[in-house]
């Protein structure tokens, strides 16, 4: 090879170093900046895009919020100013529920549902009835099966605001 570039005459070295460079310029473009430029305009257009799709869900969430009259699922507020998630979830864990509580999950505007596993049935029965006699509580369903433990069951409780 090197005796082939040798044996060119000065002309013939320019011209080949020339198309050379021109060809390396062709193939940085070609492979490097045109697809860079044109994933950098679809990315602009996709940020355009999602701004207005935020625009529209935030506008759509006020929306909601308004029709609906209340801010969060399952947060209406009781007399103290606690949430009744929080309340049971407060209660539950003051109970010694901690590990066996499971699940707490809003269900609609004014209801919870909490799920228990492998709990005493003897300290079950007292939280539940101190959730009803000193906090605005009512138990709407309760579903309680017996576990292989003796003295233990998983619960399953829907729960609501007293009216």
């Amino acid at each position: 090879m090197k005796a082939w570039w040798d044996s060119l005459t000065l002309r013939e070295r320019g011209l080949i170093g020339g198309g050379m460079a021109l060809t390396l310029a062709l193939l940085i473009y070609a492979l490097a900046w045109q697809p860079f430029r044109t994933s950098y305009r679809r990315l602009q257009q996709s940020v355009v895009e999602q701004r207005a799709d935020l625009a529209w869900m935030r506008q759509a969430a006020q929306e909601v919020q308004r029709l609906s009259g209340v801010s969060d699922r399952g947060s209406k507020i009781t007399s103290d100013g606690r949430s009744l998630l929080t309340r049971v979830d407060q209660t539950a864990r003051a109970a010694g529920f901690g590990p066996a509580l499971k699940r707490i999950a809003p269900q609609g505007d004014d209801q919870i549902s909490v799920q228990l596993e492998a709990v005493e049935f003897d300290k079950l029965i007292p939280w539940l009835a101190a959730l009803e006699r000193n906090h605005p509580v009512l138990i709407v369903n309760l579903t309680v099966d017996r576990t292989a433990t003796a003295g233990r069951v998983n619960a399953r409780l829907i729960l609501g605001l007293r009216p």
